[in-house]
C-alpha cells in the first residue's frame, strides 16, 4: 500500500462558527486543517506554510476574499494552490469574479457537505 502524501487545507473565514462547521465536514478526510480568520492572517500564514488547498470566504472585514485570492495568485510560490471560494452570495457577478481571479470553484453557504467533499476530492485527487 502506497504511503499517502500529507495534505493540508487552509480555511479562511472571519466566522468562527463557519470555520468549525467546515472543519467538521472535512475532518474525516484526514487532512491537516489550519484556520485563518482574515485575509491578512491567511497571507501571513502563507509566508511560512503552503497548504494543498484553500477554502476562502469572500465577505470579510479588512480584506475580502477576492483581494486575498489576487495576492495569493500573484505569489509565484503559492499561485498553484487551488482556491475554493465559499460565500453566502449567489450573485453571478461574484462567481465570475472568483473564476477570473483563478478560483477553482465557487460554493454557496450554507455549504452542502457532499458538494464540498467532491470538490476537495476533485482538486486533491491524490489525497
Amino acid at each position: 500500500m502506497a504511503e499517502s502524501l500529507e495534505t493540508s487545507i487552509l480555511i479562511v473565514d472571519d466566522s468562527t462558527i463557519n470555520t468549525r462547521i467546515i472543519a467538521k465536514m472535512i475532518s474525516d478526510l484526514n487532512h491537516q486543517v489550519l484556520v485563518a480568520n482574515s485575509g491578512p492572517e491567511a497571507l501571513k500564514l502563507l509566508t511560512t506554510f503552503k497548504p494543498s488547498l484553500i477554502l476562502l470566504d469572500i465577505n470579510m472585514p479588512n480584506m475580502d476574499g477576492f483581494e486575498c485570492c489576487k495576492r495569493i495568485k500573484n505569489s509565484s510560490s503559492r499561485a498553484d494552490i487551488p482556491i475554493i471560494f465559499i460565500s453566502s452570495s449567489d450573485c453571478p457577478h461574484d462567481q465570475i469574479t472568483a473564476k477570473k481571479l483563478g478560483g477553482a470553484c465557487y460554493l454557496t453557504k450554507p455549504v452542502d457537505a457532499n458538494k464540498l467533499l467532491k470538490e476537495i476530492e476533485f482538486h486533491l485527487p491524490w489525497a
